[in-house]
């Protein structure tokens, strides 16, 4: 039986996310066609791979075996094809990277246009995901790298993180005219009154104090509101939500620079815990081509120069807010 590579790309991602839909969705294709795929695979091999419930899918033995298999022969690939790339030269090819909501916006996709007009013969897939999410993705050897918190993913033995250069500090904010920006100066715990909207999960790091600000505020006021409000992995949906409402949110300064400007969006304070370290994460072992390299150097000059930009608009819109002058250089986290 001639075996494929999409074949054991979707056995495995099937494995690693336990559903259909989450693996169809990672591996960019329709969940009835991955169905149909795998159910044809299993004919061909003379058995189930997988055992399907309500609570979603989990190996059979022989497909425990394949998925094995699977992974070992996909390695192997993907060292042949970035071995003849990396000895190469740019040519046609594909590199695929992934972030937040805050590094999509703010770094990664300048760096995939920068790279697309240097080297126009490889595509750039961006794929914006919480990090749990990536992690899949990437283990799977659908992604080549990417950005993330630094401190989310210390004890994944498997992988490699590269931290960047210089933390970015993150700044509550609500729309203009909103109750709390008329009154400036407020405190963190004034901010988490009100709903707030998150853009992915908080890593753990500043979830802890966000919490404790958030029952603070709740003490005084009796709401019983949770943290966040709502949560949603698109950053331009976000900031429609605080736009268009009372809620609040936060951000990086460089992913709201254009609503800073035109006055639609005002900063409320910060914390000396609010910020981010983005580093780059990727499989110990796992050679990166030339493709990966190049646009990972892209990547680094651009979040070199956001965090200049992020300076200057800390000196024009918030020299007076609560933590402002503290967060210009936030302490750096533990090395990786």
């Amino acid at each position: 039986m001639r075996l494929e590579l999409q074949h054991l790309r979707q056995v495995l991602a099937l494995a690693e996310h336990g559903s259909f839909v989450r693996a169809a969705a990672a591996l960019h294709i329709s969940q009835p066609a991955l169905s149909r795929s795998i159910q044809n695979l299993e004919v061909r091999l003379g058995g189930p791979l997988f055992l399907r419930s309500r609570a979603g899918v989990v190996p059979t033995d022989a497909g425990r075996l394949y998925v094995e298999r699977a992974r070992e022969l996909l390695r192997l690939a993907d060292e042949l094809d970035r071995e003849s790339i990396t000895k190469g030269t740019f040519g046609a090819g594909r590199v695929a990277v992934g972030g937040g909501p805050y590094p999509v916006e703010a770094i990664l996709a300048p760096a995939a246009l920068r790279f697309t007009l240097e080297h126009p013969r490889i595509a750039v897939q961006v794929r914006g995901r919480d990090w749990d999410e990536l992690l899949h993705e990437l283990r799977s050897r659908t992604l080549d790298f990417f950005v993330a918190e630094t401190s989310t993913l210390q004890r994944e033995a498997d992988l490699d993180i590269q931290p960047m250069a210089q933390p970015h500090a993150i700044y509550l904010l609500a729309r203009a005219g909103h109750p709390l920006a008329l009154r400036r100066p407020v405190s963190t715990e004034e901010v988490l009154q009100w709903p707030f909207v998150s853009p992915g999960r908080v890593p753990p790091r500043v979830l802890e104090p966000m919490l404790d600000a958030h029952r603070a505020s709740t003490r005084r006021t009796l709401t019983g509101r949770p943290f966040p409000s709502i949560q949603c992995n698109n950053l331009s949906a976000v900031k429609s939500m605080v736009l268009a409402s009372e809620a609040v949110s936060a951000s990086i300064l460089s992913c709201v620079t254009e609503e800073l400007r035109s006055g639609r969006l005002v900063l409320l304070g910060t914390e000396p815990w609010l910020f981010v370290h983005y580093g780059f994460v990727s499989l110990k072992g796992r050679p990166w081509t030339q493709a990966a390299a190049r646009l990972r150097d892209l990547v680094i000059d651009i979040e070199a120069q956001s965090s200049k930009d992020e300076r200057r608009l800390v000196e024009e819109f918030a020299p007076r807010l609560p933590g402002a002058r503290r967060a210009r250089k936030p302490p750096a986290p533990p090395a990786s």
